[in-house]
């Protein structure tokens, strides 16, 4: 008796192995053939074979108004995103005019509808209120305003191109009725003191 070399060995291993794994392969592409038949054949009643039949259709009804109430919500959203914007629109529009005549510094076109809410517009018009009111109580104010034309009167004495002790003696005696002392010592100035 002779026995099995190495070589002859190997060989008739790596031939058992490449027949089996084609002949299981065979059998494995019909066993998924056959299942995809049985499977296809028992789809609609295994929900019900694993008993979940009815919560399956609780589901897509609870799923479906979910849905619909995303859609709806979204729809919603829009519309009144729109809405906002529509207003905030014409107030911008308005106020920009408004701006314009009243010569207001304050811009009124950077309003987010996302980001900003009525605060935006009432945060600058209280500014703005407030600005309007300082200006009108300025001009019923008769120190504020009697301080402004001594003021001026002080400026036309400064440029009258008069001489110095003139112009100074005029500047103090101007100041003065406005009770604000200008301290220019007599010397400084060499103005004579009477």
């Amino acid at each position: 008796m002779k026995p099995i070399r190495s070589n002859e060995l190997e060989f008739f291993k790596e031939l058992i192995r490449d027949k089996f794994n084609d002949k299981e392969k065979a059998v494995r592409s019909e066993i998924h053939v056959e299942a995809d038949k049985l499977s296809q054949k028992n789809k609609a009643s295994f929900p019900k074979a694993c008993g979940v039949d009815k919560e399956l259709k609780i589901l897509k009804k609870a799923n479906d108004e979910y849905l619909n109430f995303v859609r709806s919500k979204s729809m919603v959203e829009a519309k009144l995103l729109q809405k906002v914007s529509d207003i905030a629109e014409g107030i911008s529009n308005k106020l920009g005019r408004l701006s314009k005549t009243r010569q207001w510094n304050e811009s009124f076109d950077n309003f987010n509808c996302k980001e900003d809410g009525v605060e935006y517009f009432t945060n600058k018009l209280d500014d703005i209120c407030f600005q309007e009111a300082e200006d009108h109580i300025k001009k019923g104010h008769k120190i504020y305003n009697a301080l402004q034309e001594k003021r001026d009167n002080c400026r036309v004495i400064i440029h009258t191109g008069s001489d110095i002790n003139s112009t100074v003696k005029t500047l103090q005696k101007e100041m003065g009725t406005a009770d604000i002392r200008l301290a220019i010592p007599n010397n400084l100035l060499q103005i004579a003191s009477n």
